[in-house]
């Protein structure tokens, strides 16, 4: 089965949002996608972007490649420059920790009651800690 990067916010976007029960806001946002066999599988869409850090909502749904996860990362860290990922976490979505901690992000706040499910976990990955822009995930 052959997978494709897609880079088309209009489809990724709404794609993850209705998976994480969340609202697409497309305006300032991008979003990169995986397609496995015509059908998107992952997608991780950037907001909030300044020169130090951007704020990343990410929905995995099957299998994903090194070369996405390399890509996946590769955009803000590389391309944009940040130093800090930011990702949102409700605090009772164990799946989601357990996704963002298993690639690599730490818990570094959490926000009190700020959900009507309770509270909001920030986890952060720095980029001197990201093992996917090594030759490993590099690899196309």
């Amino acid at each position: 089965m052959s997978s494709t990067i897609v880079t088309d916010k209009s489809i990724v976007g709404p794609w993850i949002a209705a998976l994480a029960s969340m609202i697409w806001a497309p305006e300032g946002a991008e979003a990169i996608g995986l397609a496995n066999g015509g059908e998107l599988v992952a997608g991780v869409w950037y907001e909030n972007w300044n020169p130090q850090s951007i704020t990343t909502h990410i929905a995995i749904d099957g299998a994903v490649s090194r070369r996405y996860l390399h890509v996946i990362f590769h955009y803000p860290f590389v391309q944009l420059g940040v130093q800090k990922i930011i990702a949102p976490v409700l605090a009772d979505n164990s799946e989601s920790i357990r996704l963002v901690t298993k690639m690599g992000f730490t818990e570094e706040a959490r926000l009190k009651n700020v959900h009507p499910t309770g509270d909001m976990v920030f986890f952060v990955m720095n980029k001197q800690d990201c093992k996917y822009l090594g030759a490993r995930y590099g690899k196309i």
